[in-house]
């Protein structure tokens, strides 16, 4: 499920840069529910972007900025495929992830042990580390139950 919110975060950033303010939240929820998503994966998605968003102009002035997101190690560049790779490039610069956590991301991934690591597993520790969860845990913010908000 964190992917999936991860997948709504990274649509709700890009319709914010592309055309702010020309849709409403109530147009962007409805076509990311004719997309497949639940009111529960949108809630969660918008909350985390206000929420995000918020705390980032707070310290608008306190990040530096990055060139290369990613390091420049062939090694690196052997074992992830281009896919993770823009895949960590765009949520970098999409301001979901700073320099210190793209290399988390990295060093995550490596440790599995695998010699090839795909999107999917690069979404995954992505998700994790955005919401402050291991990889597979249930965290609190992802409570199973109803959709609804109370």
């Amino acid at each position: 499920m964190q992917e999936r919110i991860i997948e709504i975060i990274i649509f709700l950033l890009e319709q914010f840069q592309q055309k702010p303010e020309k849709d409403s939240a109530t147009d962007l929820s409805k076509e990311l529910a004719t997309r497949g998503y639940t009111d529960h994966e949108i809630n969660l998605a918008f909350s985390w972007v206000t929420t995000h968003l918020q705390t980032r102009n707070m310290h608008s002035g306190s990040d530096y900025e990055l060139n290369a997101p990613v390091d420049d190690v062939d090694l690196e560049k052997l074992i992830i495929t281009p896919e993770a790779y823009g895949y960590l490039i765009q949520v970098y610069h999409l301001g979901m992830l700073k320099e210190y956590d793209i290399e988390d991301v990295i060093d995550r991934a490596l440790s599995v042990g695998s010699n090839h690591i795909t999107l999917d597993d690069v979404k995954k520790v992505t998700a994790a580390i955005i919401f402050n969860s291991e990889p597979g845990s249930n965290n609190l913010f992802f409570q199973s139950g109803s959709n609804s908000i109370h």
